[in-house]
């Protein structure tokens, strides 16, 4: 009987790590299959988190914008200003300049902050109506300025880019900004995304404490990324961890250091994280075979591959964050399907 009993417990000990093996190949393979769909989704349309603003009228025309509001909420489609004033920053490019002309929809005043103020092309009637500033967000000051101006009820942090100077790859943002925008040869995740961000949230905090026209925590509205929640999903660490590419990473640390920051003061700040994975629109067909790709993986059950979501969706979900004071904290694509319906 004792020797019986040693052979089980071998025999048990080698499929425990049979099983073990085969769950690490499982979890390579699933990895592998995710940086595929990545390197799909770069050389078909090289660009995976803008394309360029909607100007199309087919894609935002009259009924659509009624059928996004249709709700009560925003029945006074066409009374502009009548909800407060918004600041975006980074209002000049893609997802900045729709959620800017969804949010004038809904009723709201814009104001936006960007280094080239008035897109190139404002063929939009309602972008006229949105009041555009020229200044760098890494300057604290200009942000503190224009919220003393009073009466702001959110703030939307829309500033970003893909390659940063130590990536390489800096030259081509000219072709994966949707607004065309080419940052310094300088510029690092670390200038753009964090400490833009962290004026933003301190000058936002700043001013939510001086104005006694806030009866609720300032809704802060912050982009990050899909990606950023890799360490919270089934193989996110190890694709990050052993797949991911360095500027991947660093772009990745100046997501979730903002993230982090912007949750700190709960009473003073309404913190509404989105991360989105691709942010398409339908008028762009070269978007198409990367949004497939990724649709595709998230169908298949890769936890790590978040399904695309429209640029509409997106925007509308933002702006409807606002008067929702029971969104707060990370919104992936489930929680943009629901707000923007």
């Amino acid at each position: 009987f004792p020797l019986i009993k040693n052979n089980l417990e071998g025999l048990k000990m080698v499929r425990e790590s049979t099983s073990r093996m085969l769950s690490e190949r499982k979890l390579q393979v699933i990895a592998t299959v995710s940086i595929l769909i990545c390197l799909i989704a770069q050389s078909s349309a090289f660009n995976l988190k803008s394309f360029s603003p909607v100007h199309n009228r087919n894609v935002w025309n009259k009924s659509t914008i009624l059928q996004m509001s249709s709700n009560d909420e925003n029945k006074n489609l066409f009374s502009k200003g009548q909800k407060g004033k918004i600041l975006v920053l980074g209002g000049s490019g893609f997802l900045g300049g729709t959620i800017a002309r969804r949010a004038v929809l809904d009723g709201y005043s814009v104001t936006s902050l960007s280094r080239r103020g008035k897109p190139d092309e404002l063929d939009d009637p309602e972008l006229k109506s949105v009041d555009y500033k020229v200044g760098d967000a890494r300057d604290k000051s200009v942000i503190k300025d224009i919220l003393e101006g009073g009466d702001y009820i959110a703030v939307f942090h829309c500033v970003g880019l893909l390659f940063d100077g130590d990536s390489g790859l800096g030259n081509f943002n000219r072709f994966v900004s949707g607004s065309g925008s080419v940052p310094e040869e300088t510029s690092t995740y670390d200038d753009i995304t964090r400490i833009t961000a962290f004026n933003a949230i301190e000058a936002a905090e700043e001013y939510a404490k001086s104005t006694n026209k806030l009866s609720k925590p300032l809704p802060f509205i912050f982009t990050s990324a899909a990606e950023a929640g890799w360490p919270d999903v089934p193989g996110g660490e190890f694709v990050e961890k052993n797949l991911a590419p360095e500027w991947l990473k660093r772009y990745l640390v100046a997501k979730r250091v903002v993230e982090s920051r912007l949750t700190k003061n709960q009473s003073i700040l309404r913190p509404i994280i989105f991360r989105p994975s691709l942010i398409y629109s339908l008028d762009r067909i070269a978007s198409l075979p990367p949004v497939g790709a990724f649709i595709l993986g998230n169908k298949i059950g890769l936890p790590f591959v978040d399904r695309p979501v429209t640029v509409q969706a997106l925007s509308s979900a933002a702006v409807r964050s606002i008067s929702n004071t029971d969104v707060s904290g990370v919104q992936r694509y489930k929680q943009v399907d629901e707000l923007s319906k």
